[in-house]
């Protein structure tokens, strides 16, 4: 409470001054504040707090609109934020309930998420919310920032930097408001060192053995050295690289790339006798702990491998050290990524499908012999950049660290087809798109898709427009410091993030339902115009009615072709429907001044927009969850697991990005390691982009919905994150059922 309102009352004093200083002002009064004690057992120090309430950060998903409608929940805006549920959770007495709605009523209209919305145009009000083909609201953004260049600078050399270039500015009569800014940061975050410095010493002082008291000493240690100079060991290395992350990040804690830059120390510390492989691995296990502990389950991700690593012999050594520890470590975050290509050390892969094949779900799988081509391509950058692409886990891509990851719109691509067959309605009967004619004057396949197409050209422009008006509010309110200074080209510029500074400016409308889309296209053009076996109207009706009374309509579109058995005509709906999709997002996104937006298949929305969707002609009924990521409808894919990755392989890697989960039993890999990592092989030669396993008994999965108790440690793929099997909501744990087990 007492930190909120000098937060706010800082927030206030400093409303006038340039955006940079007042946001630096406001983290001094954030941090240390906010953060956790370190705990007993810790490694590292840093732990975020968890009772936030009002507080400037990158965090991104979408919640505050939904204050607006009487539904308080904290948020996960990006800017300056509030807990708008803070009353009712911190409300000890009547006095505390009064400051709280005071509060609340100010940041109603002063936190970044209002600004934003304050610029919604009458369309976006009336199409982008709720159950419609797209929804928008979210304003912040998840950031991979360049934390080699950190390491390698430590915080005296980033200082030197900050003050070469206000120099040059002041010479050069440029504004240091941003420069000045990034400075106090630096001190902020020394400030922090100091705070869990001498935490440290009181917990050494007061260790009850002498094991405790060493490390917490090793901790101490640690955190005056790094202030004073470049970290020089792994130890070092990983406590500056976290501290920073939690400062930069809050809940989204992301490691691009760490293999380069923690892979230098690894290596350094094994080969001068400073540490043994288990000491090492040691260290990563409690880095392990603390993503898991204070991140969120649908992020915290490490990426190791892959093209274009500097120090790749250091790199892999480290890589293999990270897959065992999570191999160790088990737990649904830290997601491991493993970036590979043709010509790395094929060590990195054994060890990857060995953790996976013991029940791991770690590491995921991409390959940069399709991505980084791809990435370039959807995301109009050289290949140069493109091959620091990091994959923020659910077929979304950003360029560490040239481009935040602006995350915060979603599209039902079921609806689209919805609003083409309904003249821009949906089953209800609300209008969520433009008038594209009545079905029944469809009388080719070509006319109705003509009427998919104009649907999708709109829904692309409301994506758009969400984050043109997020890209022009949010420089009017935050500087973002911690992410601009590791950012290109932000210091340089003389630039904030999102005022002209990072080197692309670009998003990702998170798409959900591609196949159930593609399939009833498909299931329409079979039965309508190619076989004449049923009218539009007669789907329609079927529609409306959820299927009943219509049984023998859903039984003819559910034996229609479909994505994931290697059928021509299936899979080349779904790649033209994703191509369309893109182009029209690409259109939009230039004319909205963004360098990039892409639409991507995405998970697990895919459970929640399915449960707002009406039955679609693929055969779906109401409300049941759609085909998660770039993978077949759950049970589908009935032609076995060689048709489904020459389905999967067909997807163009220039259009978005995409996550493809397998479910293999263990008795194949446990039988067969070798011929599964074979027909892996066949599928990334193939074109396939990324591969998310879980490796699993059906019988632990029923077991485990009866007897959760006994099934703690069945860890399962949802999409592009995990989770443990009895943690599931029932219809997600019966839609992972479903799916085929290969």
């Amino acid at each position: 409470m007492a930190q909120t309102l000098a937060f706010t009352e800082t927030y206030k004093r400093h409303a006038a001054d340039p955006v940079a200083l007042r946001e630096a002002m406001c983290l001094r009064a954030q941090y240390p504040a906010i953060l956790d004690d370190i705990r007993a057992d810790d490694l590292f120090a840093g732990r975020r707090g968890k009772a936030w309430i009002a507080y400037v950060g990158t965090i991104w998903w979408a919640a505050y609109p939904s204050y607006l409608h009487g539904t308080k929940e904290e948020g996960k805006q990006g800017g300056y934020c509030y807990d708008f549920a803070a009353g009712e959770k911190h409300g000890k007495s009547a006095e505390d309930t009064r400051v709280l709605t005071d509060l609340a009523a100010f940041w109603e209209s002063a936190c970044s998420a209002a600004h934003v919305r304050a610029l919604w145009d009458d369309e976006l009000r009336q199409y982008a919310t709720g159950r419609s083909q797209i929804a928008g609201g979210s304003v912040g953004f998840t950031s991979a920032v360049d934390y080699d260049r950190l390491l390698q600078r430590g915080i005296p050399g980033l200082i030197a930097d900050i003050e070469a270039r206000r120099a040059r500015a002041t010479t050069a009569g440029e504004p240091t408001a941003f420069l000045d800014g990034l400075r106090i940061a630096m001190e902020v975050l020394i400030d922090v060192c100091r705070h869990y410095e001498q935490q440290a010493r009181s917990l050494a002082q007061a260790a009850s053995d002498a094991s405790s008291r060493t490390r917490f000493e090793t901790m101490a240690q640690t955190l005056a050295a790094i202030v004073e100079r470049k970290p020089e060991t792994l130890h070092e290395a990983i406590q500056l690289m976290w501290l920073y992350d939690v400062l930069a990040s809050a809940k989204h804690l992301e490691g691009p790339r760490l293999d380069v830059a923690l892979g230098d120390f690894y290596a350094r510390d094994l080969d001068t006798g400073r540490l043994d492989a288990e000491g090492a691995l040691t260290q990563l296990l409690g880095l392990w702990k603390l993503f898991h502990e204070n991140g969120e389950t649908a992020v915290c991700r490490i990426v190791i491998g892959g093209v274009g690593r500097r120090n790749e012999a250091a790199a892999d050594r480290f890589a293999l050290a990270a897959i065992e520890a999570t191999r160790r470590f088990r737990r649904v975050t830290p997601q491991l990524t493993l970036r590979f290509y043709k010509g790395q050390n094929p060590a990195l892969l054994r060890a990857g499908y060995v953790a996976i094949g013991e029940g791991c779900i770690f590491p995921m799988i991409y390959n940069d012999d399709v991505v980084i081509p791809g990435v370039a391509k959807c995301l109009n950058v050289p290949l140069a950049d493109a091959v620091n692409y990091h994959p923020l886990g659910c077929g979304e891509y950003m360029i560490a660290p040239m481009s935040p990851s602006l995350l915060c719109t979603v599209w039902s691509i079921p609806q689209t087809v919805e609003a083409a067959l309904r003249n821009g309605r949906n089953g209800d009967g609300r209008q969520i798109g433009p008038e594209t004619g009545d079905c029944s004057t469809f009388d080719t396949f070509d006319k109705l898709y003509d009427a998919f197409r104009k649907q999708v050209t709109f829904a692309a422009g409301l994506g758009a427009r969400t984050y043109q008006y997020i890209c022009e509010a949010m420089p009017k309110d935050s500087a973002f410091l911690y992410v601009s200074l590791l950012s290109d080209d932000c210091l340089a510029r003389n630039k904030s993030l999102l005022d002209g500074g990072v080197r692309y400016k670009g998003a990702c409308i998170m798409g959900h339902g591609f196949t159930n889309a593609a399939d009833a296209l498909t299931a329409i053009r079979k039965l309508v115009y190619e076989e004449q076996r049923l009218t539009l109207a007669e789907i329609v009706a079927a529609l409306d009615a959820d299927f009943e009374g219509h049984e023998n309509t859903r039984r003819l579109l559910l034996d229609a072709p479909k994505f994931g058995n290697d059928d021509a005509a299936a899979d080349r709906m779904l790649v033209e429907t994703w191509r369309e999709i893109n182009e029209a997002a690409d259109a939009a996104g230039k004319q909205a001044g963004l360098d990039f937006l892409t639409v991507s298949s995405v998970n697990p929305g895919g459970y929640g927009l399915g449960a707002a969707c009406g039955a679609t002609a693929d055969g779906r009924k109401k409300g049941t969850p759609f085909a998660i990521g770039h993978g077949p409808t759950a049970g589908f894919d009935t032609s076995g697991l060689t048709a489904l990755f020459n389905s999967v392989a067909k997807a163009d890697p220039a259009n978005g990005g995409a996550v493809t989960n397998f479910k293999l039993s263990r008795e194949l890999f446990a039988t067969s390691p070798d011929k599964v990592a074979a027909l892996f092989g066949v599928f990334f030669a193939k074109g396939g982009q990324e591969a998310s396993i879980t490796v699993v008994n059906r019988d632990d999965l029923q077991a485990a919905m009866h007897e959760p108790e006994k099934y703690p440690h069945v860890l399962v793929r949802v999409g592009g994150w995990c989770a443990r099997f009895i943690d599931l909501e029932r219809t997600v744990q019966e839609d992972i059922l479903r799916r085929t087990l290969y």
